[in-house]
């Protein structure tokens, strides 16, 4: 069967059954970031991106403009996975160095290492068996299950945003206080003041109150990969503020503020050839993105083409067979 082109759309919305140019029920029935209760979807990630440059947000969570997979990125969600691993477990028993080690090969995650050379995958993935190393010898004196690996939350703010995301660790001692520790795998340790200022534990702090119904009696960065854990009691930590930086968010999101704001990470950053603060390439860097609409609408063509070959197979047999049509169409 030959591969479906952009030339088959008008045959890809015949055979849907619906207007060209719509997808019916598949069709988004709320703005891009809005919720089916009308509030602005936002975590810490998206909150820190608007903070630091609304136009970046934009591209990235707005247009939805595809980003390049990195190195760093792979890197850190392979050891997080790893990390899960070695925590998740239904015995209290600490699996051993080697065992740690060896969830490394399972959890590597090669997406970010494609435009690379193998050896410097290689040597990134060296580095992670070291840092584990470091890490479970670090943690063996003091190691128990904890109440929860990577746990989901989906926290209200008032009635105009929902803050999601997952928690790295949830701890629980002896008293029944919870202890959040996020996991950080870049080389830079953050002073004590800096994790007492941190968003993003302000907003899991304010998260494992919703998830458990009591805050953390600490919170804590873990530098895996410096093998230094600063730990900052909850009285530290401005909540309140946080919760203000989510509402302060939100409502610039609606509002469409997108200005751009040169600085340091806009050396990095995917979409500056396009962005108006800078004379780049234009327009060219949309390449990826027509590439990847190109990619969806040819799977969409395929996956339809096999839906409709498949009903009416599976019509023809319990025809055959006399078996009664599901009135339900599953």
């Amino acid at each position: 069967m030959a591969e479906p082109d952009a030339d088959d759309d008008e045959r890809l919305f015949a055979v849907v059954g619906v207007a060209e140019g719509t997808f019916g029920r598949f069709e988004p029935d709320t703005p891009p970031l809005i919720d089916g209760r009308g509030r602005v979807r936002l975590s810490f990630s998206r909150v820190d991106m608007f903070r630091t440059c609304p136009r970046r947000f934009r591209y990235t969570y707005v247009d939805r403009l595809p980003t390049l997979p990195s190195p760093a990125l792979s890197f850190g969600s392979s050891i997080h996975t790893a990390l899960e691993a070695f925590y998740d477990r239904k015995l209290p028993t600490m699996p051993s160095e080697e065992e740690l080690v060896g969830s490394l090969y399972d959890a590597w995650d090669p997406t970010g290492f494609a435009e690379v050379p193998r050896t410097e995958q290689l040597e990134y993935y060296r580095h992670g068996q070291q840092v584990l190393r470091r890490f479970h010898r670090r943690v063996a004196p003091t190691y128990r299950l904890p109440a929860a690996t990577e746990a989901w939350f989906e926290l209200p703010v008032d009635h105009e945003a929902v803050v999601v995301g997952s928690i790295d660790r949830v701890d629980v001692d002896d008293d029944g206080r919870f202890h959040v520790v996020d996991y950080k795998t870049n080389r830079r340790v953050r002073s004590r003041a800096q994790v007492a200022g941190s968003l993003q534990l302000a907003i899991y702090a304010l998260a494992c109150r919703h998830l458990y119904g009591a805050l953390p009696a600490t919170v804590s960065l873990d530098f895996v990969v410096a093998g230094v854990e600063v730990r900052v009691p909850i009285e530290e930590l401005d909540l309140e503020a946080a919760r203000q930086a989510v509402l302060d968010t939100a409502a610039q999101v609606r509002a469409g503020v997108d200005r751009p704001v040169p600085g340091p990470r806009c050396g990095w950053c995917d979409h500056r050839a396009i962005c108006p603060a800078w004379q780049g390439e234009g327009p060219e860097v949309l390449g990826r993105a027509h590439t990847e609409l190109t990619a969806l609408r040819r799977s969409l063509a395929r996956d339809v083409r096999r839906m409709r070959e498949l009903e009416a197979g599976v019509a023809r047999i319990e025809a055959e067979l006399g078996v009664p049509p599901d009135p339900t169409g599953a």
